[in-house]
């Protein structure tokens, strides 16, 4: 029985979220204020705004998650999302796991980049510090007022019930616990260079002493979006029983877009700091990410699509978001329309043989492959606007528009790196080129000597896999023999002086690696996967490609909160066992079906199983060669994005050493 306290420890969740809404609003008004009323002083309230807005968001969600561990029905979001049976783990995770509850976190996210914002510009750009708060603060106001006024999840449910509905079975799973949160931390980061964008339009401020701030929060926002991503590509894998991890959902679609543009502003960022160039191009590519976030959000919570990814949503809903995306979007273009023009480069291309001119063609491909994708998601939901026409564009559109387009990227990922900055070496780049490509041409002929007869993107793939791994490792080798030459070390030292010097370079080649490593994975397992849909009775044996499974039967068993039918298989081959289970979740009439896998480094049996019919079971077995190297690769990729990042602290630490030093003897 819950206390008077408890139940009611709510309402102060929902107070601290009015508030905050309020203090959102002050932080969007102070600057205007200030100019209004010539009061520079208010400005700071806009800086001093943001710690508090973060605070009070905080004593919100800590309610919810509290109301949710203590089975607090009389909140609806909690009623709707949660039953006493559910475990602790998916109670505190159940936050994000309803409509409502998701959108306070996106908010409540929001508040802490802005409050890390505040703490970070203090010292470091303060005069446009205030105004970058006051484009967040609209920002937050702009969805609390979607989520007090259309999607409280403090509403309260009398008469109170004595049980809760069930947490969406699908949901119950640790790699969705992660996927959303990282995903929000990727979709809302990239509202950080997106305040700075429209701040420097404001106040003409120019672009080249603020873009390096801003490329820190595009990496960290690229990196929580890559690891939701593919957070949500192992969920998908795992547990949802189809032997895939990515189906071009538009859900999907809606994370992988920003993606591709972040990675474009990212690599773009770069040609503005070495060469003062891309200016205009970078605002707009600013703008663009984070337009496709909001896009984003809109598609998962607006209701209307239908997918296992997004929310059901009422009308008022999706019309309010509609209409403030639309409002902040016409604002940002139609600022960068007007003032955009002042960022003008200070250098220009020299040859189009150069390191920039890759860059370039880099940020071609990726806008390129974005377009392909938003036309892909959006021209169905287009068409049945205006005509009530239902289509779907589904992986034969996007695997013939998309797979040239990243092979094609592999070989800019190649060459880029080689390139001189302002003019290439042509003769220099041709003898660093020849080995990397005999050794593409060798592995993509042994790929077509071992499998014989395969599509032609197998061969294609590995080889430009192999081809673009040399050049990178050539690329470290030359390095390191020229710091050994010089500073006469040894190997390891020399190697370690290297990469450890250049963490920022060196990061992004790991990047690259792991990004190969992903590509490997998606090619085995694209072209060289197997399946069979068969009816099975105990005893009974299925082979695919060279795996051998038994059937063994099924068992009943009892979860936390569900109980299932298990399969019971054997891989002859090895000896190990495989469970799936069709699940019934407490509360839910839903039947789940929770495949199970048996990995090894080079490739999964993966079996699930359906409904019985006459004693025999219906048995999906796939055999999926080298998916493993996709998680892998994210890994790498992660890790690789993590130690570029750390440069950034190895140059304050010198930074804050040299100053220490010059102050104590002045």
């Amino acid at each position: 029985m819950l206390s008077g306290v408890s139940l009611n420890l709510i309402e102060l969740g929902h107070f601290a979220a009015y508030l905050a809404f309020f203090v959102a609003i002050i932080q969007a008004l102070a600057p205007l204020a200030a100019r209004v009323f010539k009061a520079p002083g208010l400005r700071t309230l806009s800086v001093n705004a943001a710690p508090l807005l973060f605070l009070l968001t905080t004593v919100g969600a800590l309610t919810i998650v509290y109301s949710l561990l203590t089975n607090n029905f009389s909140v609806l979001y909690v009623a709707s999302n949660s039953n006493t049976h559910l475990p602790i783990f998916y109670k505190v995770a159940a936050l994000w796991g309803g409509h409502r509850g998701s959108l306070y976190l996106w908010v409540w996210i929001m508040t802490g980049y802005t409050a890390a914002v505040a703490h970070h510009g203090r010292s470091r750009y303060p005069d446009r510090l205030p105004v970058i708060m006051a484009v967040e603060g609209a920002l937050i106001a702009g969805f609390y007022g979607l989520v007090l006024f259309l999607s409280n999840p403090f509403a309260r449910l009398f008469p109170i019930p004595p049980q809760g509905q069930n947490m969406n079975p699908l949901l119950q799973d640790p790699g969705m616990v992660i996927h959303p949160p990282m995903l929000y931390m990727g979709y809302v980061g990239f509202s950080i260079p997106f305040s700075f964008a429209v701040a420097a339009l404001l106040t003409n401020w120019k672009s080249e002493l603020w873009i390096g701030h801003t490329r820190r929060w595009a990496l960290f926002a690229w990196g929580f979006l890559t690891a939701g991503i593919i957070f949500g590509a192992w969920w998908s894998y795992y547990v949802l029983g189809w032997g895939g991890y990515w189906g071009w959902d538009p859900v999907e679609n809606a994370s992988f877009m920003p993606w591709l543009m972040g990675t474009a502003l990212i690599h773009s960022i770069s040609v503005q700091e070495r060469r003062r160039m891309l200016h205009t191009w970078n605002i707009f590519l600013i703008i663009t990410t984070f337009a496709l976030s909001l896009l984003g959000t809109f598609l998962v919570r607006s209701g209307v699509l239908a997918s296992v990814h997004a929310f059901a949503a009422a009308p008022g809903q999706g019309i309010y978001l509609l209409s403030f995306m639309m409002v902040v979007l016409t604002l940002a273009f139609g600022l960068f329309l007007v003032k955009g023009g002042y960022q003008q480069a200070e250098e220009s291309f020299i040859s189009p043989f150069s390191r920039e001119s890759m860059f370039i063609w880099n940020n071609v491909i990726f806008t390129v492959a974005c377009a392909s994708v938003l036309l892909g998601t959006l021209y169905p939901l287009f068409l049945q606007a205006a005509t009530g026409a239902r289509i779907s564009v589904g992986p034969p559109y996007f695997d013939l528009v998309m797979v040239p387009i990243f092979l094609i990227m592999l070989v800019v990922m190649a060459i880029g790196p080689l390139v001189s900055w302002r003019k290439a070496n042509i003769a220099k780049l041709r003898g660093r080129l020849l080995v990397p490509a005999l050794v593409g041409v060798a592995f993509a002929s042994l790929v077509v000597i071992v499998w014989g007869p395969v599509y032609w993107t197998a061969p294609v793939a590995v080889g430009l896999v192999a081809f673009v791994a040399t050049t990178i490792g050539a690329n470290v080798f030359r390095a390191v023999a020229q710091r050994r030459k010089q500073h006469h070390e040894g190997l390891a030292r020399a190697f370690l002086a290297t990469v450890l010097g250049n963490r920022r370079h060196y990061g992004g080649m790991v990047v690259h690696m792991g990004i190969l490593v992903m590509v490997i994975g998606l090619t085995g397992s694209g072209l060289f996967a197997e399946s069979k849909l068969v009816m099975m009775a105990p005893g009974d044996i299925l082979q695919v490609a060279h795996e051998r499974v038994r059937f063994d039967g099924t068992r009943n068993i009892k979860g936390p909160d569900y109980t299932a039918v298990q399969g019971l298989l054997t891989i002859l081959n090895n000896g190990a066992h495989l469970r799936p289970e069709q699940r019934v979740f407490f509360g839910s009439s839903m039947q789940v079906e929770r495949p199970s896998v048996n990995s090894t480094p080079l490739r999964d049996v993966y079996v699930d199983i359906g409904d019985q019919h006459n004693g025999k079971w219906e048995i999906h077995l796939f055999v999926n060669p080298l998916v493993n190297f996709i998680w892998t690769g994210g890994g790498i990729v992660i890790a690789g994005l993590a130690f570029s990042l750390s440069d950034y602290v190895r140059r304050r630490r010198q930074v804050l050493a040299t100053s220490g030093a010059v102050a104590s003897h002045s």
